[in-house]
């Protein structure tokens, strides 16, 4: 025989669920139709959520029912002031709409679970009343995509994704599916944006069926993998995009770049040669080559590389550059060679040979000091080399001021 004492402790391990009187009149609810019969947003809004963290009260549909009710009264609000040319708040309205879903599904969820015999009924109303809102879930998504409230933009054109993707608009999908590829794109990008990487991923195929976003999609993804550290998905996804965006120099600069950083030199420059095979002229890939050469320190090649790229756009200051630090580091390296002996007469032609080196390095390095006189890290070392080298002591002099 159960005792009391027994029941108690058994209530206490919660081993035995307390009695919800999901049928009774909760005294909650009495002030919060009251709030709703006087639209009280603001006491309603706080009094909904402080039923919500009760674990009984928030067990009832009626609370969703009223809830609902409120955010009803909220959006007509805003709906009128619209009307009627006034001031009115466009997130309220939108987030309005947004909890008119929410508390819809949920006291939906919880009938449909409690009470067979009343879910299709109720399914049928909430679905002929949620329909009237269903369109303001994009629009409201479109809203906060142009005020950069990116969490906000997510949940909404999740919601209008989800929503479309069920069963609940039976019948309508045609109407439905035609903004459905847009909203995935806008959510990757809301979730990109708000920096929550893993979810850009969550409508992939979706966005990407957006055509017009197409290549926008993939710059999303493959940041995202860069975010995650996603390594193999990142390199995965920038020769995806290499092959298939028309945006091919967003994903080939990044490729290029990561090949560089990981020394991957010799896949770097076959990458690069297959490419200008195709664009023969095109500056991004033969600047590209011209890198990947000087860190092979194939500097000849390099040269001639550079020379090309020159020929397609003489104005290039970073080429110019590589080609002055190419003779440079010739020489450096030819003089590192050689025995120092002043009076050999062969040790003084080749000395002659690393000085037309210098001299030969030292206008292409110039002209990057002058465009770029603070960046003295790259310039500062080989030119006082050179000058010193070639008993220049004026320009030797300014360089130390």
């Amino acid at each position: 025989m159960l005792t009391v004492s027994k029941y108690c402790r058994l209530l206490c391990l919660g081993l035995i669920l307390p009695f919800v009187p999901v049928k009774a009149e909760w005294k909650e609810f009495k002030l919060l139709k009251s709030y709703v019969k006087t639209s009280d947003i603001g006491k309603g809004r706080e009094l909904v959520k402080k039923c919500l963290a009760d674990t009984l009260i928030s067990r009832d549909p009626k609370l969703y029912s009223l809830a609902r009710s409120l955010e009803v009264k909220a959006n007509d609000a805003e709906n009128m002031k619209l009307y009627l040319h006034q001031k009115y708040d466009t997130t309220g309205f939108f987030n309005s709409v947004c909890s008119i879903f929410e508390y819809t599904l949920k006291e939906e969820g919880i009938v449909c679970s409690t009470h067979s015999k009343q879910a299709e009924k109720t399914r049928k109303r909430n679905r002929a009343f949620l329909k009237r809102y269903y369109p303001n879930l994009y629009r409201g998504g479109v809203f906060f995509i142009k005020n950069k409230q990116w969490a906000s933009a997510d949940k909404l054109f999740s919601m209008y994704i989800d929503i479309a993707r069920s069963d609940y608009f039976k019948g309508e999908k045609q109407m439905l599916d035609s903004r459905l590829p847009r909203a995935a794109f806008w959510s990757m990008a809301s979730c990109f944006e708000s920096k929550n990487f893993k979810d850009v991923f969550k409508y992939q195929s979706l966005a990407e069926a957006d055509s017009a976003n197409f290549d926008y999609a993939l710059q999303y993804e493959t940041m995202a993998y860069e975010g995650l550290r996603d390594t193999a998905n990142y390199v995965k996804s920038l020769r995806r995009g290499l092959g298939e965006s028309s945006f091919s120099d967003f994903f080939f600069s990044r490729l290029a770049d990561f090949l560089s950083n990981t020394r991957k030199y010799q896949e770097a420059y076959q990458l690069n040669d297959s490419l200008m095979a195709l664009k023969p002229d095109n500056k991004l890939y033969l600047f590209a080559q011209v890198a990947v050469l000087f860190n092979l320190k194939q500097y000849d090649k390099c040269i001639s590389m550079a020379e090309r790229l020159l020929s397609v756009d003489s104005e290039d200051i970073q080429t110019c550059y590589y080609i002055g630090l190419c003779w440079y580091n010739k020489g450096v390296s030819y003089e590192s060679t050689l025995s120092p002996n002043p009076t050999s007469t062969e040790y003084k032609k080749r000395m002659e040979e690393v000085r037309t080196m210098y001299k030969t390095a030292m206008p292409y390095l110039e002209r990057y000091k002058d465009a770029y006189p603070n960046d003295k890290s790259k310039w500062q070392i080989p030119l006082y080399k050179i000058y010193f080298s070639l008993n220049m002591v004026d320009k030797l002099n300014n360089l130390e001021k």
